[in-house]
C-alpha cells in the first residue's frame, strides 16, 4: 500500500468501517447474538435506550480517551474517522432493517450476511494500514497497563464485555459463537487475498 497516498489510505480505511458497522448492524438485527462489544452495546441500549451506533460512537470515543492517555501514538486521525463511520454503518442498517427479526430463516440469512459484511469490512479497514480504529487501540493500551500480551488483553477484554452485556440484557447467541469462530480466520483471509489484488495491479 505504500505507493497509496495517505489520503487514500484514509479513505479507504473509512469505507472498510462504514462496511464493517453495516455488518454488525446484519447481526444484532438477526437477534442471534452478536461479538462481544456488541452485546455490550445491545445490553447498554436495553438500560439506556438511544442506538446501537450512537452508544458504539460514545464508548469507542471513551476507549480513544483511554488509549490517548495511555500513549498517545497510538491514537491518530483515522481512530475518530473509523469511530464516524462504524457508528453511521450500524445506525445506517438500523434504519433499513429497524427492529429484530423474528423468523429463524430470516435471521439465519441476516446473521450470515451480517457475519461476511463485518469480516470483509474490517478486512478493507486494516489493509491499507492508516492506523489504528478505537477497539484496537483500546486493546493495546490495557495490554500495555497490565504488561500482558495483545491477545491476552483481548481475550480478558471480550470476557468483560460478553458478560456485562448479557448482565445487562444484551443478546447472547449462536450469532456470539459464529462471531468468535469465523472472524479472525475470515478477516485474515479475505485480507490476504486484498493484499494479492493490490500487489498485482
Amino acid at each position: 500500500m505504500e505507493r497509496y497516498s495517505r489520503i487514500t489510505r484514509m479513505a479507504i480505511t473509512a469505507l472498510g468501517c462504514l462496511i464493517l458497522g453495516c455488518g454488525i448492524g446484519l447481526c444484532d438485527h438477526a437477534g442471534l447474538g452478536t461479538d462481544p462489544f456488541t452485546v455490550l452495546l445491545v445490553g447498554m441500549q436495553v438500560q439506556l435506550g438511544g442506538t446501537v451506533g450512537t452508544l458504539n460512537l460514545i464508548v469507542c470515543l471513551i476507549m480513544l480517551v483511554i488509549a490517548w492517555l495511555t500513549d498517545r501514538k497510538l491514537i491518530s486521525l483515522i481512530s475518530f474517522l473509523a469511530v464516524v463511520c462504524s457508528s453511521a454503518g450500524i445506525d445506517l442498517m438500523g434504519m433499513v432493517f429497524p427492529g429484530r427479526s423474528v423468523a429463524l430463516l430470516p435471521s439465519i440469512l441476516f446473521l450470515g450476511a451480517g457475519e461476511l459484511l463485518y469480516s470483509f469490512g474490517t478486512a478493507v479497514a486494516i489493509v491499507p494500514e492508516a492506523g489504528m480504529d478505537a477497539y484496537n487501540a483500546f486493546l493495546t493500551s490495557v495490554s500495555q497497563l497490565l504488561h500482558c500480551s495483545y491477545k491476552a488483553a483481548r481475550w480478558g477484554v471480550e470476557a468483560v464485555f460478553l458478560i456485562g452485556g448479557f448482565l445487562l440484557g444484551g443478546i447472547v447467541g449462536a450469532g456470539t459463537v459464529v462471531s468468535l469462530i469465523l472472524t479472525a480466520p475470515l478477516v485474515e483471509w479475505i485480507a490476504n487475498h486484498l493484499r494479492q489484488w493490490l500487489i498485482s495491479r
